[in-house]
């Protein structure tokens, strides 16, 4: 007959293998997680991939929004090759405003990306934050003002070429 001390002894002994068991089974399953995650998430371990999508989105938006009123059809232009898809009407909505306003009001906006960051990076997509200052002025005064934003863009590969499929803008409800 097992005395009641030899019996908790017992319990407590299959609940350490028990929870022993778990612990081990937790922490195989929490490393193959962040392995898959890893692996479908290029940007966690490819530098070179990440610094190619960067230096092309970052590129690309300098371009695309810095313009000079004497020639923003050279603006226009430069994004046409540089953005696809949805990105196309996002920008041709928003640069309709610019060729209407930016010679009357003489305005030239350089835009400089400051920081970016590739979210996600697979199968030639990926998703980069951007983070940009943006400087403007009106020739023939000394009106000039500075302004940071931040966005993010879909970029895409194609024919060897980053080019950015969509621009989402963070706007506040509020």
């Amino acid at each position: 007959m097992i005395t009641s001390a030899r019996w908790l002894l017992v319990v407590l002994g299959v609940a350490t293998v028990l929870v022993g068991g778990f612990g081990v089974w937790a922490t195989v399953a929490a490393h193959t997680l962040r392995t898959a995650a890893a692996s479908a998430n290029t940007a966690l371990v490819d530098r070179s991939a990440t610094a190619s999508v960067e230096q092309a989105v970052s590129g690309a938006v300098d371009e695309i929004f810095s313009y000079s009123y004497a020639d923003v059809g050279k603006t226009r232009a430069a994004a046409q090759g540089l953005l696809t898809d949805a990105a196309i009407r996002q920008y041709d909505q928003l640069f309709a405003l610019v060729e209407r306003q930016a010679p009357k009001e003489k305005l030239v906006v350089a835009t400089k990306v400051t920081n970016v960051g590739v979210e996600l990076l697979n199968d030639g997509r990926a998703r980069v934050l951007v983070f940009a200052n943006q400087q403007d002025s009106r020739a023939g005064t000394s009106q000039t003002s500075y302004g940071g934003t931040m966005f993010a863009v879909t970029a895409v590969r194609r024919g060897g070429r980053w080019l950015i499929e969509n621009i989402e803008t963070f706007t506040s409800g509020t």
